[in-house]
C-alpha cells in the first residue's frame, strides 16, 4: 500500500478492542457487542475508610482529621524501689537534744509558776504565831467582828439617815380666822397633826422629841433666844415653836390663805425636831451650818406635807399654799427642790443636806 498524499504513513490496525465509530454506532470489522465501562486509570487508589458526613474544612483530606490510632497497652511490672538510706548518728543526736530542750523549758515554766519572785519590804518581821493546842481546856479564839460605827456629825444623825417612810396622816384643822385667838386654835390643831405624822418615823429612827407650840400675842422671854414679840418673825427656840399671828397677818400679808400659815408651822416644827434630837448641836462648827439646817427643815416640812396631802382638811389648795410660801419668803437656797424632794419621798434620809 502506498503512502497517501501528505507524507503520512498508513495506520495499521491495533490488536484489542475496536473503537466505535463516531456516527455509525457499531464497530468496524466486528459484530456489535455490549458497551463496556471505561477502565479507571491504574494510578487511582480507592479509600475504604468510613466516609465523613458534613462539609469539609479548608479542603483538608479527611484522613488527616482523624486522630492517630491508640498504641497497644503493654503491662509492665512495678520496678521495686530501693530502701531508704540509714540515718546518720548525728540525726539522732539532734533529735535527742531538741526533746531535752523542750523538757527543760516546761520544767522551768513550772518552777517559775510555783516559786514567784519576792521583794523585800522595810520593817520588822513579826514572830510566827504558834498553833493553839485544841486538846487543852482553853476555848478557841473567837473571830473578830467589825461593827459599822455611825458617822460623826449631822450627816450621821438618824434624822438625816433614817429610811422610815412617813405614813399617810389625816389632819383635822378648824376653820381659819385671822384673829389672834382664832389663829392660836388653828396652831394647836396643827400640832396634833404634826405629832401624829412624826411619831412613827421618830420611833423607827430611835429618836424621842416633844415639841411645844406657843402662839405669841404678847412679848415672850425665851431661855436662849431672847425676847419674841407678836411682830417678830415666827421661829423655834430650844425645841419650842413660836408662832406670831400679827407678823404673819400684817407684815407678811399672807391674807386668808391657811396653807401659808400652816407651811410656816410645819417648817418651824421640823426646826424644833432638829434641836430636840441633838442634830442642831452636832451641826455647830460645820461650814454653812445655818443654811443647811434651813434646807433640811424645809425638806422635812415637805415630808409631812406629802403625808397629809389630800387627806382631811389638807386639800389641794392648802398643799399648793404650803409650797408657795416656803419656796418664796425667807426661803433657803434650792428651797423648792428640797420641798418637792421631801414631798415625793417622805423619808428623812431624802433630806440629808450634810453629805
Amino acid at each position: 500500500m502506498t503512502d497517501e498524499p501528505g507524507g503520512k504513513p498508513p495506520q495499521r490496525p491495533v490488536d484489542g478492542p475496536t473503537v466505535m465509530g463516531p456516527s455509525t454506532g457499531h464497530l468496524h470489522g466486528a459484530a456489535p457487542e455490549e458497551p463496556t465501562q471505561p477502565t479507571p486509570p491504574a494510578s487511582a487508589v480507592v479509600d475504604e475508610s468510613p466516609t465523613t458526613t458534613g462539609p469539609t474544612v479548608a479542603s483538608w483530606p479527611l484522613d488527616e482529621l482523624l486522630p492517630p490510632p491508640p498504641t497497644d497497652l503493654v503491662w509492665r511490672p512495678d520496678t521495686p524501689q530501693p530502701p531508704p538510706p540509714p540515718r546518720r548518728p548525728a540525726y539522732y543526736l539532734a533529735l535527742g537534744a531538741a526533746v531535752a530542750l523542750v523538757v527543760a523549758l516546761v520544767a522551768a515554766a513550772a518552777v517559775a509558776t510555783v516559786m514567784r519572785p519576792t521583794r523585800e519590804v522595810a520593817g520588822t518581821a513579826r514572830p510566827a504565831q504558834t498553833v493553839p493546842d485544841i486538846t487543852g481546856t482553853a476555848p478557841p479564839p473567837q473571830p473578830t467582828t467589825t461593827t459599822n460605827q455611825p458617822r460623826p456629825g449631822p450627816a450621821g444623825h438618824p434624822l438625816s439617815t433614817s429610811t422610815a417612810r412617813m405614813a399617810d396622816t389625816t389632819c383635822a384643822l378648824p376653820r381659819f380666822d385671822l384673829a389672834d385667838d382664832r389663829q392660836a386654835a388653828f396652831y394647836a390643831a396643827a400640832r396634833t397633826c404634826a405629832d401624829d405624822a412624826w411619831r412613827g418615823v421618830l420611833d423607827e429612827a430611835g429618836l424621842d422629841a416633844d415639841v411645844e407650840v406657843v402662839t405669841v400675842t404678847s412679848a415672850v422671854q425665851t431661855p436662849s433666844c431672847g425676847e419674841v414679840t407678836p411682830t417678830s418673825p415666827s421661829t423655834q427656840c430650844d425645841g419650842t415653836v413660836y408662832l406670831t399671828p400679827a407678823h404673819l397677818r400684817d407684815t407678811e400679808r399672807n391674807g386668808r390663805y391657811p396653807g401659808r400659815y400652816f407651811g410656816v408651822f410645819l417648817r418651824e416644827y421640823a426646826r424644833a425636831l432638829q434641836a430636840e434630837t441633838g442634830l442642831t448641836e452636832l451641826a455647830a462648827g460645820v461650814d454653812d451650818a445655818e443654811s443647811r439646817l434651813a434646807q433640811q427643815a424645809t425638806c422635812l416640812a415637805g415630808v409631812a406635807s406629802g403625808a397629809m396631802a389630800g387627806r382631811g382638811a389638807v386639800d389641794a389648795n392648802i398643799t399648793d399654799e404650803i409650797g408657795d410660801r416656803l419656796s418664796s419668803v425667807d426661803a433657803p437656797p434650792d428651797a423648792k427642790a428640797m420641798l418637792d424632794k421631801g414631798f415625793q419621798e417622805r423619808t428623812p434620809n431624802a433630806c440629808n443636806t450634810w453629805t
